[in-house]
């Protein structure tokens, strides 16, 4: 019986290495092939009108590599007809998704298109049901490189986008993936990190700890890092240069500590700015910081001259 189960812990402790030296290995290996073999070449796209206002028309976008990769997106396109305008490519909340582009229905003369996330969040998680959607969890996440690939792609076919004006804006959940997205696609003339930090981990951990305790908060982050290290904002801002980077935090968010904001800002190289808005983190609930966050980002892209002054709703 001892030898048993002597022998039942050795086979589980080589198990665990095992799994452990796997995990360690996809955390650090270099997914650039990976994301341009998953995202494929744009082989359909299909538009379902999808209402709209006076100023735009509302489309459900999905697209088709010929590799099977599809992507879901909501895209807003201006009704009036005159010429090549930007193109934004926005990527929200957990629970936004290609629904971001609802909170940008009275922009002008620009075209804005905004990915749906692989993976629908529960409720609310028990640790054994976080483990078991780890897997799809992860898959989902690293799809949203190859899928913002694929959607600038399809953007790029359109006759009515201007190619030298495609911007990139991550908020909240969307945010971490920006500097990945860019130091793999470099046709994005400028990217918006909003309220967004470096050091996953630690961000991780701290948000897991506002509603469970130390140790579950401790081990979830330990393994988000782990699983997630391809797209560590730490890893990357640094290869966004020279395209401009603009960070947008608020002074008193919760869910992202000042200090992981700065640390990825220092890590970050010029041209580079950082503005702070007097807040907490930004939430769908809250219009009034959206359309603070929406001035901030146009009062930007008029500087950089991407938008002109007819845009004077845009984000």
């Amino acid at each position: 019986m001892r030898a048993a189960t002597k022998n039942g812990l050795t086979l589980g402790g080589v198990a665990l290495c095992i799994g452990l030296f796997h995990l360690a290995h996809l955390s650090l290996k270099d997914y650039g092939p990976e994301f341009q073999s998953r995202r494929g070449v744009l082989s359909r796209a299909e538009l379902v009108p999808a209402g709209g206002t006076d100023k735009c028309e509302k489309f459900w976008l999905a697209l088709r590599s010929e590799n099977a990769f599809t992507v879901e997106c909501g895209l807003l396109v201006p009704r009036r007809k005159a010429g090549r305008y930007p193109a934004i490519i926005v990527l929200g909340g957990k629970a936004t998704g290609k629904d971001a582009v609802d909170f940008a229905l009275d922009i002008n003369d620009v075209i804005l298109a905004a990915p749906d996330y692989g993976y629908t969040p529960r409720p609310e998680y028990t640790v054994p049901q976080l483990l078991w959607d780890v897997p799809e969890i992860r898959r989902a996440l690293l799809d949203m490189v190859p899928a913002v690939m694929l959607l600038t792609d399809y953007l790029f076919t359109r006759p009515d986008v201007d190619t030298t004006k495609l911007v990139l804006v991550g908020y909240s959940f969307g945010a971490p993936f920006v500097p990945t997205i860019i130091r793999y696609d470099r046709r994005a003339a400028a990217a918006f990190v909003v309220y967004g930090g470096g050091d996953l981990r630690s961000l991780i951990r701290h948000n897991v700890r506002r509603y469970r305790g130390a140790f579950v908060s401790e081990m979830v982050g330990w393994l988000g890092e782990l699983l997630l290290r391809p797209l560590e904002p730490l890893r990357s801002v640094e290869y966004i240069s020279p395209i401009p980077l603009v960070m947008i935090n608020g002074t008193a968010d919760e869910q992202i500590p000042r200090a992981n904001v700065e640390r990825l800002y220092r890590n970050a190289r010029e041209p580079k700015k950082i503005i702070w808005l007097e807040s907490m983190h930004v939430h769908p609930r809250n219009p009034e910081l959206t359309a603070r966050i929406i001035r901030t980002i146009q009062q930007d892209l008029l500087t950089m001259g991407i938008l002109d002054s007819s845009s004077s709703n845009a984000p």
